[in-house]
């Protein structure tokens, strides 16, 4: 994933959304090209690993994988009307698309015991719940359902976070915008413009103008001499 500098995730953020448990892309590649499964993931401290499972016969299970694996987890995204923009009044613009997602890579293993997958599946289910809903599914029954698993991890090699957020726009374009996406119910894309994306904006159009001073008064004492 490209990630311009001013694109780039926060490490705060991309370290939150990798130990908040959500379902993401499990992408592999083998001999026949790449295959994806959108799973739940949840981060395994000790291991180091984004941990999943597998339905066993999955062909991400079944057929060599020739590669790192990649996991894709996306917190937010939605369309961005040009009409939104406080500038766009002044000077056309054009709609874009604002999103926050992470990459993670590294290398992929499976482990078939059923043991596994059991365990990878109840820690799942357990940083979802507030009590033990599996207790009344039986062990007998949830161990002949895990037959049917494989317990999955990626390794947490390489993470990427990137936050296409309009941090490139004007500071008024991204109060409006984020006013707008209040009034839409996206709370935590106008969180993020405004505590994020728009301190970024202020301090490099406050850079900018420095700069352009600093050009003006450099051809005026040039123009004077």
């Amino acid at each position: 994933m490209y990630v311009p500098r001013h694109f780039s995730l926060p490490e705060d953020y991309t370290r939150r959304l990798l130990t908040r448990p959500g379902a993401g892309n499990l992408v592999t590649v083998h001999d026949f090209g790449p295959e994806a499964t959108m799973v739940p993931f949840y981060l395994d401290e000790e291991r180091g690993a984004l941990m999943t499972h597998l339905v066993r016969n999955n062909p991400q299970v079944t057929e060599p994988i020739t590669g790192p694996g990649l996991v894709i987890l996306d917190d937010v995204d939605a369309y961005v009307s040009p009409r939104w923009y406080a500038t766009n009044e002044v000077k056309a613009n054009v709609p874009t698309w604002d999103y926050i997602t992470i990459h993670v890579r590294g290398p992929v293993s499976i482990d078939a015991d059923p043991a596994a997958a059991l365990d990878v599946a109840r820690r799942l289910t357990g940083a979802m719940e507030h009590e033990d809903v599996l207790a009344p599914v039986g062990e007998d029954k949830l161990a002949r359902m895990a037959r049917a698993i494989v317990a999955v991890g990626v390794g947490v090699e390489q993470v990427r976070g990137k936050a296409k957020m309009s941090q490139n726009r004007h500071p008024d374009d991204i109060r409006s915008l984020a006013d707008e996406f209040e009034q839409q119910g996206e709370a935590k894309m106008a969180d993020f413009l405004r505590t994020v994306s728009l301190p970024y904006a202020e301090e490099r159009f406050a850079t900018l103008a420095r700069l352009r001073d600093r050009r003006t008064i450099g051809q005026d004492i040039a123009d004077f001499h």
